[in-house]
């Protein structure tokens, strides 16, 4: 497991193949994604980096349901004054009510999805608080949901306008610099549409599902993806 300093209020915790962000605010700090099971203990120490404790999380955005992102949700869930939101399409998933759809492979994923998925261990059921739905503002933040389906039918993008961040989930990816398509999707032309919208949000900080977060005058390397014909996309 790694933390990873992105700017004074933001911090990335990677533990492969998953990786969830901590943003803090004046009400307390968003959790963006939980990573895979175990995570949380991961996350519980970028907090005390900050000199925080599990309870100053206040909201947990999962992007949908896939164990590497929702994996710890559970966990979290269990901190004292978290609110858990995801996508109403992805939040029975989450709750455990009903089995998600797994992603249609082309040949040229499949050997990747065995590397990745390989020991990842299913998500226990988490609470879902609130389900969200796309254009949906979260008002003590200012955060916009953006619907982003085709890797899962409840992917969501997360827009923060005035803190200058944009956190993708998996429908986009990041690789040696290049913006790219995710994998792995249900539904790869919708997943397609989907990454063009996140061309016109504007953002100091895009942060991935995978990848490495761009930053600055590198965020532009979002936009050329998503205006691209077709979208970068080399896993195709």
């Amino acid at each position: 497991m790694e933390i990873v300093e992105l700017r004074a209020d933001l911090r990335m915790v990677v533990d492969p193949p998953g990786q969830a962000y901590l943003l803090r605010h004046s009400g307390g700090v968003l959790l963006v994604d939980a990573g895979r099971v175990g995570t949380g203990e991961a996350i519980a120490a970028a907090l005390r980096g900050w000199g925080l404790d599990r309870d100053a999380v206040t909201q947990l955005v999962l992007t949908h349901w896939h164990a590497d992102h929702a994996g710890a949700a559970a966990e979290v869930a269990g901190w004292p004054n978290v609110r858990v939101f995801a996508h109403r399409a992805d939040a029975p998933v989450i709750r455990g009510e009903r089995v998600g759809d797994e992603p249609v492979l082309t040949a040229a994923e499949r050997a990747l999805h065995a590397q990745v998925s390989q020991g990842l261990p299913d998500p226990p059921p988490s609470r879902v608080d609130h389900e969200l739905d796309d254009a949906e503002v979260l008002t003590e933040l200012g955060a916009q949901v953006v619907a982003t389906p085709g890797h899962t039918p409840g992917s969501i993008a997360l827009h923060l306008p005035e803190a200058g961040v944009l956190f993708t989930g998996d429908v986009a990816a990041e690789h040696d610099g290049a913006v790219l398509l995710g994998p792995f999707n249900r539904d790869r032309q919708q997943a397609a549409r989907s990454f063009r919208r996140l061309g016109g949000l504007a953002a100091d900080v895009v942060c991935f599902g995978h990848g490495h977060p761009l930053v600055g005058a590198a965020t532009e390397a979002l936009r050329r993806a998503a205006a691209a014909d077709p979208v970068p996309d080399p896993l195709g």
